[in-house]
């Protein structure tokens, strides 16, 4: 039923929208500005529909930009927020359908994105230099705190299903990957 923002550590709930967003799966302050959310939205699972993708308010909840949208069957359950340089945000499109029976999970739509203007512009870099090319499937993205040789930006991570799928690590800020050695036996499939 949408954003729930507490002011007061959890003893009362104000509703803030976001209602036929339906599944909502991140929600990502800004480390220095409360009032900047990002929210990861799946949309309705069991159906198509347009509120599906990535939210921000720029006002602490009271207003909602869809910022990124990919179409009425793939939403977004993963945004990641560089904490060395904020203005870079990573999101994920899932492209996902749960039925009574079963959940389809992946298709042409799954992908890994980047924006470095807080959300304003974003690039697909699905197929940046080192991730899997076949279908993809359900992606995590997570970005580590610790500069990397004062590039400006952390290491960014990413769990990707796909056929040949693992935990991929870069350290340009997404360019290239590479498998991480610490997951190097992970393997997740899709399921189309």
């Amino acid at each position: 039923d949408g954003v729930y923002k507490s002011i007061d550590s959890g003893k009362t709930w104000a509703h803030l929208g976001l209602e036929d967003t339906r599944h909502i799966c991140k929600v990502v302050v800004h480390p220095a500005n409360p009032d900047l959310v990002y929210v990861a939205a799946l949309g309705h699972a069991w159906g198509r529909s347009k509120q599906r993708g990535v939210f921000r308010s720029k006002d602490g909840g009271k207003t909602w930009q869809h910022i990124l949208f990919f179409s009425d069957r793939t939403g977004s359950h993963d945004v990641a927020i560089d904490p060395v340089n904020p203005n870079i945000l990573y999101a994920v499109a899932w492209q996902a359908q749960r039925y009574p029976h079963a959940l389809i999970s992946g298709g042409e739509e799954c992908g890994l994105w980047k924006s470095t203007d807080g959300g304003d512009t974003w690039k697909d870099i699905t197929r940046s230099t080192g991730l899997p090319k076949g279908m993809l499937g359900k992606i995590g993205v997570a970005v580590s705190p610790e500069p990397i040789g004062g590039r400006g930006y952390g290491r960014v991570y990413a769990l990707v299903e796909a056929e040949d799928g693992a935990m991929f690590r870069a350290d340009d800020g997404g360019q290239t990957w590479e498998r991480a050695s610490e997951f190097s036996g992970l393997r997740t499939r899709p399921w189309y």
